[in-house]
């Protein structure tokens, strides 16, 4: 499953520009959010992995080199195992999903409130 998570990250990642991974933790996430999101079963959980995905993607702020890129990557599939993949995929949507709330909350606080009819 290592190979087969680096590989599948390493095709998706590695067009992008703008790709440093803030930590090992985000570099895990993004690893893990791609194999997630091509191999969910399940649509929610493969859309909430797509969203996490994106999410990791989106706090890269450096433009690494290839070379650091891949090796960023690499620890991170090192970490990963069958039996692990499942708990941190769940550590990883944690923060996606509480950003999530915090939009829904917000977009909801933001609907205008149906005026009563006069006569």
């Amino acid at each position: 499953m290592k190979s087969t998570i680096f590989l599948a990250a390493i095709a998706l990642v590695a067009p992008v520009t703008a790709a440093s991974a803030q930590s090992a933790t985000d570099a895990r996430c993004i690893v893990l959010s791609n194999v997630f999101a091509r191999e969910a079963k399940d649509a929610p959980a493969k859309q909430l992995a797509e969203a996490s995905l994106y999410f990791y993607l989106g706090r890269l702020t450096t433009v690494p080199t290839a070379a650091q890129l891949k090796s960023a990557l690499d620890s991170a599939g090192a970490t990963i195992t069958d039996a692990n993949a499942g708990s941190l995929m769940a550590d990883c949507v944690k923060p996606v999903q509480q950003r999530i709330q915090v939009f829904a909350d917000l977009s909801q606080q933001a609907k205008p409130k149906p005026q009563p009819q006069g006569r």
